[in-house]
């Protein structure tokens, strides 16, 4: 017997409470194919576009929300939610278009103001902003979201501890979902660090996450860690087939989150000759399918056929080169991508990798500080990111011992975000030789690019290499036990 719409919807708003939102887009999406009349059916059509933007799906929340505002013009909801989706796809331009259609239908549209603002402010107009938020006030328009795009103005504009009182307003009157609750603690986290006062932007950021906390298993990951390295070892990974196309236009920025993949792929993508898909999720799944495995683990190299990664390889490199126009070197940087380089580097033979390596003290505080819009459930404990990051080491290792026997057509070099930092010049021309592309001046000119990071906070851009989040840790550091014990053997030991 098929479920009730009732059931479905009950069901879609469990596994939301839970954090499950993989599920609960299953389970809307379903509702909509079933229940072409119900009464509901605009408001679950909206949380499955933003069900799709929390598990990443952006390009798909793109197409949904399109659909949605054809249906009617009017609908600010719809029409809101899409400049988020269009946002998220790296569509900037596409989205300052919709937000200015939305700012048209309803000027004092709360969310539409604070994306706008937003907007201008990664395009290093925080004055345009600020003047837009406070005339919003002065109107009356008061809204949680207005606060934290003020707050993403407020370090360029002098106004942090307005901000910061402001928000806290907020979060004291009350009437927030966990989402936006969670937001705003993140938020005033952040501005607490930038003004020095660390021990309240630690009790911030804490309790963002206890309200953001998601399920993960650190044992589980940790096994499926130890059996990739256990059966991917360089006799396995050099059975597997190829692909007749060699991918040599790929570049691979992977690592940790917050490792540094961001600063990587704004230095190569400011080259006239290169693109970013941002955080591509397809090599994950392409390798899942391949493999026939839920772990995406091959258990028998011998099982995976010619067919299967010509396959693989397909619909990762249209994938790839539809969201790259004709660039000579595409750039996709997913951070996760680390836990596929066994099969990946025989689906992209040619590709070259990059792995970002940062003090894994200042990668685990500058996630804990982060409150990630999809996914990453580990980062919302010190210990679960200690757990993550030894892993992360641990694999990494056992890709640089075998991939030169098992993959050696696979380009594979380490770029460390403290040298970076230190020396951005030589680090820059050493990347783009080693993706290999000529020098260009504008590479060293990254802050000036208008393609959007999301990854990037609104303060910083244009401001080229930032310098103030080195050795972060250790304003922290009386809080770093959990996380030193989980990562055991891995941990630094200066």
């Amino acid at each position: 017997m098929a479920p009730s719409a009732d059931m479905l919807l009950k069901q879609g708003e469990k596994f939301v409470q839970v954090g499950d939102h993989a599920r609960a887009l299953e389970v809307y999406t379903k509702f909509l194919r079933t229940q072409p009349r119900h009464t509901s059916r605009r408001t679950v059509s909206l949380r499955v576009g933003q069900l799709m933007l929390l598990t990443g799906k952006f390009d798909q929340a793109v197409s949904h929300f399109k659909k949605m505002v054809d249906a009617d013009r009017r609908d600010t909801d719809a029409i809101y939610n899409l400049a988020q989706a269009q946002a998220y796809a790296m569509q900037l331009e596409e989205a300052t278009r919709t937000v200015e259609r939305l700012l048209a239908v309803d000027p004092d549209h709360p969310e539409g103001l604070a994306r706008m603002a937003t907007f201008l402010n990664f395009a290093g107009r925080p004055e345009e902003g600020e003047a837009l938020l406070d005339e919003a006030a002065r109107r009356g328009v008061k809204h949680w979201s207005v606060e934290l795009a003020f707050a993403g103005l407020a370090p360029r504009i002098g106004r942090m501890d307005e901000s910061v009182a402001r928000m806290r307003a907020v979060v004291d009157a009350g009437g927030l979902d966990r989402e936006e609750h969670a937001d705003l603690l993140f938020n005033i986290g952040y501005l607490l660090d930038k003004l020095g006062r660390y021990d309240e932007a630690w009790e911030a950021v804490s309790a963002g996450n206890q309200i953001h906390a998601m399920h993960w298993n650190p044992e589980g990951f940790a096994r499926s860690i130890d059996r990739l390295i256990e059966i991917q070892d360089a006799k396995a990974i050099a059975a597997l087939p190829e692909p007749m196309d060699p991918a040599s236009d790929v570049v691979l920025v992977l690592g940790s989150p917050r490792s540094g993949t961001t600063l990587i792929e704004q230095i190569l993508a400011a080259h006239p000759d290169a693109s970013t898909a941002g955080e591509l999720g397809t090599l994950r799944q392409v390798v899942l399918d391949a493999s026939g495995s839920p772990g995406g683990v091959p258990e028998d190299p011998r099982r995976i056929r010619q067919v299967d990664m010509i396959k693989a390889s397909g619909a990762y490199l249209s994938d790839l080169r539809a969201r790259t126009g004709k660039s000579k070197r595409r750039v996709d940087k997913c951070p996760g991508n680390w836990q596929f380089l066994g099969m990946g580097s025989k689906i992209l033979p040619q590709a070259r990798v990059i792995h970002s390596v940062r003090d894994p003290r200042d990668t685990a505080i500058s996630c804990y500080f982060r409150h990630f819009v999809a996914g990453h459930a580990f980062t919302t404990r010190m210990d679960w990111l200690g757990r993550y990051l030894a892993c992360e080491r641990k694999l990494m290792r056992h890709w640089a011992h075998v991939l030169p026997e098992g993959a050696p057509r696979l380009g594979f070099t380490s770029a460390v975000y403290e040298q970076i930092v230190e020396s951005p010049e030589s680090e820059a021309r050493r990347l783009v030789e080693f993706v290999g592309l000529p020098w260009d001046d504008a590479c060293l000119r990254f802050g000036e690019t208008k393609k959007i990071v999301n990854t990037l906070n609104a303060d910083q851009a244009g401001q080229g290499v930032y310098k103030g989040s080195a050795e972060r840790w250790r304003r922290y550091e009386k809080h770093l036990a959990p996380f030193l014990e989980a990562m055991g053997d891995e941990a630094p030991t200066d």
